[in-house]
């Protein structure tokens, strides 16, 4: 009884743990979304795969770590912790990337045109 007691903290720590990489799987599948073009059956399958592998997550860590006790506090630091990196910590991540994917995309565009006015002023000469 006493080690279940002593447990407890590590329990949290690892279920927060868990909560936040899962809030970075779905910073993952918030840039995949943006690169396919917000194409709608992709967002789709997307979500199926990132909700399968939240609960996947959370349960492994949760049979892993409290032996698949189902506690009110594991459950609780678990969204807790998926809740805060989504709102606060999600755009620190997911919007420098999309930025400089912009700008990556914005310099392809570029270059192509100078390479296509290039090849456009050879054929002249």
């Amino acid at each position: 009884m006493l080690y279940e007691a002593l447990a407890q903290p590590l329990i949290f720590l690892c279920m927060s743990a868990a909560g936040f990489c899962c809030g970075f799987l779905f910073d993952i599948k918030t840039i995949l979304s943006y690169f396919l073009k917000n194409n709608k059956i992709w967002q789709q399958v997307l979500l199926f795969f990132a909700c399968f592998a939240l609960f996947f997550v959370f349960f492994a860590v949760n049979l892993k770590i409290n032996y698949g006790q189902f506690r009110f506090f594991t459950v609780l630091a678990f969204s807790l912790s998926f809740s805060i990196q989504r709102f606060f910590i999600s755009s620190f991540v997911a919007n420098p990337i999309k930025k400089c994917y912009n700008k990556m995309k914005v310099n392809r565009l570029e270059r192509k045109a100078k390479r296509k006015a290039n090849e456009t002023g050879n054929e002249k000469i």
